[in-house]
């Protein structure tokens, strides 16, 4: 499953069109960027990508109630398939059980270590958000802590999924899908870049040039019935 990592409506919907979307999330920094008020962006958004698509949003409080009417109030303005980002601090992990027992999905966000992800599991996270490009600058490895925590989640038969995000490059991508990931968020640049490949282009270029040798530059297969 493929996310789309921004809250710009262009941006989204490019990637409608072209993408095998199943969401989008976006992060304080990414919400900002669009200088509007947060519940009139994510409003738009989700008229755009309709309620059956996932969409998730952080909350900003650093308090266990606090973070709890952050919860609240987002839950209450934007419908659908909505999830609110905690990050997993201590204050979040306070918090987490106050959202289940409100009954509020949530995505537990910022993970950096498979314990982090462990006791966001257990504490019955939808999603587990890893941060893959910030750990493997920590001299550790992104795709190893999702194949250690989807064992885990296996082991234990959890339901919460992997979304992986924070990504450098298409490798690391397919590294944690391969290893476990059950989903990532990407900026849109990155997802454009899982497109292409200059081998794919040239192959392409090869078919054109033969094709346009006999039947002509401006014929495509429709215009020679």
């Amino acid at each position: 499953m493929l996310l789309i990592d921004t809250a710009n409506l262009a941006e989204i919907e490019k990637a409608l069109k072209a993408l095998p979307l199943v969401g989008v999330t976006t992060c304080p920094t990414i919400i900002v960027k669009e200088k509007r008020n947060v519940f009139d962006i994510l409003k738009d958004i989700r008229k755009l990508i309709g309620d059956n698509m996932m969409l998730h949003a952080q909350v900003m409080a650093d308090t266990p109630d606090d973070i709890l009417r952050d919860a609240i109030a987002l839950r209450n303005q934007i419908s659908g398939d909505f999830y609110v980002k905690v990050p997993v601090t201590l204050a979040g992990f306070h918090a987490m059980p106050l959202l289940q027992k409100e009954g509020i999905s949530f995505t537990a966000t910022t993970i950096h270590s498979v314990a982090q992800a462990i006791l966001a599991a257990e504490h019955g996270a939808s999603f587990l958000a890893p941060y893959i490009n910030r750990i493997d600058n920590l001299n550790a490895s992104g795709a190893e802590l999702v194949r250690q925590v989807a064992d885990y989640l296996k082991m234990h038969n959890l339901p919460a999924k992997i979304l992986a995000a924070s990504f450098r490059n298409v490798r690391q991508i397919t590294d944690v899908l391969l290893a476990g990931a059950h989903t990532v968020t990407l900026s849109p640049d990155l997802a454009w870049k899982m497109t292409e490949h200059p081998m794919t282009d040239l192959s392409v270029q090869t078919f054109r040039n033969a094709w346009s040798d006999f039947y002509g530059a401006d014929k495509d297969v429709y215009n020679l019935l």
